[in-house]
């Protein structure tokens, strides 16, 4: 458990998964709006959770709680990208609140911020990388208080309701981390 002053991230259990199921039923709940709609992730999050219980070296999906409740608010995410260079992967990072559980309390950037610590504390990589859709201004603060910088943008790379959206690359470098 990586423990913060008002969130926690914690592996996934077996207990969590009603919970998580609830969210899969609804878009906006787990997902949001800035996010395809794809029904099967829960169903491949679970058979993923049975092999490796959401997290290895490569990958890891976490939940985020409240300090001391110990409610489960949403989660963080990574997976190693070894784009562009397969011999120096990176994390490649994402966070999620659903709605449900009261957006706008600072738990993403609590998550992203104990995240970024453990990640940089237990790999030895240079970067850390984070995509968001370009219309998604809540995850751009979210990434920006926590040092991230707008490195580009991918051009209609996301097919999203009806359309073709642009997404945003966000990066930060181990040099420009400083523990809060």
């Amino acid at each position: 458990m990586i423990k913060g002053k008002h969130i926690a991230l914690r592996p996934v259990q077996e207990e969590d998964w009603p919970i998580l199921e609830v969210w899969g039923q609804d878009r906006m709940a787990l997902w949001g709006p800035f996010q395809r709609f794809q029904l099967d992730h829960i169903p491949q999050l679970r058979q993923a959770y049975q092999k490796t219980g959401l997290l290895s070296r490569e990958s890891g999906f976490l939940l985020v709680e409240t300090v001391p409740a110990g409610e489960v608010v949403g989660y963080v995410r990574y997976t190693l990208m070894s784009i562009p260079d397969v011999d120096t992967p990176h994390p490649e990072i994402g966070v999620g609140i659903p709605e449900i559980s009261g957006r706008g309390k600072g738990y993403a950037g609590e998550a992203v911020q104990l995240l970024v610590e453990y990640l940089f504390a237990g790999y030895p990589v240079e970067r850390i990388t984070a995509f968001t859709d370009a219309e998604n201004i809540p995850a751009q603060r979210v990434l920006e208080k926590n040092g991230f910088r707008q490195e580009g943008r991918l051009r209609r790379a996301m097919f999203r309701d009806g359309q073709w959206r642009d997404v945003l690359i966000y990066g930060l470098l181990r040099q420009e981390f400083i523990q809060k």
